[in-house]
């Protein structure tokens, strides 16, 4: 998402220029998603609206359908704590503390240098909530003739139907 000081286009140009770039480094393909499902704060603030990808759309993108639908957690202010940063905490992977520090910082007490399960279940539960969501859209560009070639025919674009205006 752009400032709105930004002239119009703004989006398709930055992503066009992105492509050229990445022609001239070798690359033959980009995969991209976009997240239509938005993320409210625990008290019902808009922080991040979701898109379906629009740009995307305008650039030519092969629509691939939908990633796989999950539940997210949230955070009271509207981040995601993914699952991987939950197995993280889980099994003491490296980079758990890391991964505990935003329950700790709405609340949670210090992780435990033991077994973590009971302590992130317990927090999980209080200061997360779930999310459902039906999975991200899949967008892909061919960015040579024999990547195109491997690209498979595009599924119709989602659409987002605009409510219609009461006039008098």
């Amino acid at each position: 998402m752009l400032l709105d000081e930004v002239e119009a286009n703004g989006e398709s140009w930055f992503v066009s220029r992105c492509f050229d770039y990445l022609r001239r480094e070798g690359m033959v393909g980009i995969v991209s998603f976009s997240d239509p499902v938005p993320r409210t704060t625990a008290t019902g603030e808009v922080v991040a609206p979701g898109h379906i990808g629009f740009v995307y759309q305008a650039l030519s993108a092969c629509y691939l359908g939908r990633s796989a639908s999950r539940a997210l957690r949230l955070l009271p202010d509207g981040r995601v704590i993914h699952e991987r940063a939950i197995q993280k905490i889980r099994g003491g992977e490296r980079g758990w503390r890391y991964a505990a520090r935003p329950l700790e910082e709405f609340g949670a007490s210090p992780a435990p240098s033991g077994d973590k399960t009971a302590w992130l279940n317990y927090w999980l539960a209080r200061l997360t909530r779930k999310l459902p969501h039906g999975g991200n859209h899949k967008y892909a560009w061919a960015l040579d003739r024999t990547a195109r070639k491997l690209l498979p025919d595009s599924h119709p674009y989602p659409k987002v139907t605009v409510p219609q205006l009461k006039l008098w």
